[in-house]
């Protein structure tokens, strides 16, 4: 009795067996669509990848054939099936032998946005077995296995500015540069360094080690850019060069260009009016009020207005031009004021920078002729006379000294 109990398990034994091993699937096979020959890691695959995939369908079973065998993949999420079959997703094999084997063979797409991790792929594999001696006794089997099929995310760094405030000529201005990745991979032992050109240059350390940064996160670098002064206005680029390496254990490199505008700044006390003479004349009084360009900065389109004189003449405004660095020029009015008394003028400056943008200074000047240089115009007869009448006298002493001394000598 219980040779029999025995015998019956073993049979029931050897029955799952026979039925387990008519069918098997071993794991998928997969390659990086485009990947190039040579290549020494085909199968990483990362986010945006086109993956070949084959999975090999065995006919374990040595006295069973196996016919109509239909396998299919379904993807979860970030895969996507892509068409190289009749039907997306499935695959058919005709027949096999005891002991054959045959490929299936699938196509997907990962998503861009995928981040690191395993992601799940079902393989299902059904079958009609059929005895190889002709035995009309079919049965279906059905075969479902769940493999994880690994993503390494990519690291993608944006570089942002906190201010972007333009630099000028010989001043160096503080940069808040947030580093930040953007990728669906950690960057491990992450490196930045900053490299400028002979115009705009970083002042201070270049180089900065960052240890590792994670998808969306940031960090923050704060730097001194300076410009020479001989940097004329325009766009430049500092060069930010990232090193790290990725969650696949591979090498990478990026460059990102940081570009920075160098504008001429204009300052308040950079143009400089001043009062440069009064001089009496036939009609009035001469002023000459004279513009310095004290800056490195052009001063454009400068135009100089006087005002606040009653008797001021029609010819009350002077189109002065263009000042480069260390230039002057000056506007000569003409006021229908005579005698010594005071008069008060305002001098108003208009002027333009490089971008045409327009500023507006102010300066009032007080006119006390008499404490200024006076030409009358015309010859001045009685400064002549006082001349000649001196020159006279002179002559008349010398000789009456010289007659005296040469008594004294006799």
């Amino acid at each position: 009795m219980k040779l029999s109990v025995k015998s019956g398990l073993l049979l029931l034994v050897l029955a799952l067996l026979t039925s387990t091993y008519a069918l098997s699937v071993d794991d998928p096979q997969y390659v990086v669509d485009n990947s190039e020959f040579g290549e020494t890691n085909p199968n990483v695959i990362h986010p945006g990848d086109d993956v070949n995939i084959w999975i090999k369908i065995v006919n374990d079973n040595y006295d069973k054939q196996l016919k109509d065998i239909k396998v299919e993949i379904s993807p979860h999420y970030p895969f996507e099936i892509k068409q190289v079959n009749p039907e997306t997703g499935l695959a058919e094999i005709s027949h096999l032998n005891e002991g054959e084997s045959d490929t299936a063979y699938f196509k997907i797409h990962v998503s861009e946005n995928a981040p690191s991790d395993e992601y799940r792929i079902d393989v299902t594999v059904t079958a009609t077995e059929y005895d190889s001696d002709g035995d009309a006794n079919e049965k279906q089997r059905s075969l479902t296995k769940i493999y994880y099929v690994p993503i390494y995310g990519i690291a993608k760094f944006e570089i942002n500015l906190e201010d972007n405030n333009p630099i000028n000529p010989s001043e160096s201005e503080e940069l808040e540069i947030y580093i930040k990745n953007q990728g669906t991979g950690t960057a491990k032992y992450l490196t930045l360094n900053l490299v400028g050109t002979s115009d705009l240059n970083i002042v201070g350390p270049t180089t900065f080690y960052l240890e590792s940064l994670s998808p969306q996160t940031q960090k923050l670098i704060t730097v001194d850019a300076y410009a020479i002064p001989t940097t004329e206005d325009g766009i430049y680029s500092i060069n930010a060069n990232i090193e790290w390496v990725g969650e696949d254990g591979a090498e990478y490199t990026s460059s990102i260009p940081i570009n920075l505008k160098v504008k001429s700044i204009i300052f308040d006390n950079q143009p400089f009016l001043y009062l440069d003479g009064v001089q009496s004349i036939s009609g009035g009084q001469e002023v000459t009020i004279a513009l310095a360009n004290r800056g490195t900065s052009k001063l454009k389109h400068c135009v100089l207005e006087v005002d606040g004189a009653v008797e001021l003449n029609d010819n009350y405004i002077r189109y002065i031009g263009d000042l480069e660095e260390d230039d002057s020029d000056s506007g000569i009015y003409e006021l229908e004021i005579f005698g010594d008394s005071k008069t008060n003028i305002t001098a108003t400056l208009t002027y333009f920078n490089e971008y045409h943008e327009e500023f507006t200074i102010t300066q009032e000047f007080e006119l006390d002729p008499a404490n200024s240089q006076v030409n009358q115009d015309g010859t001045n007869y009685s400064f002549i006379g006082i001349i000649i009448v001196l020159a006279v006298v002179a002559y008349i002493l010398y000789r009456r000294w010289k007659k005296r001394k040469d008594s004294e000598e006799e």
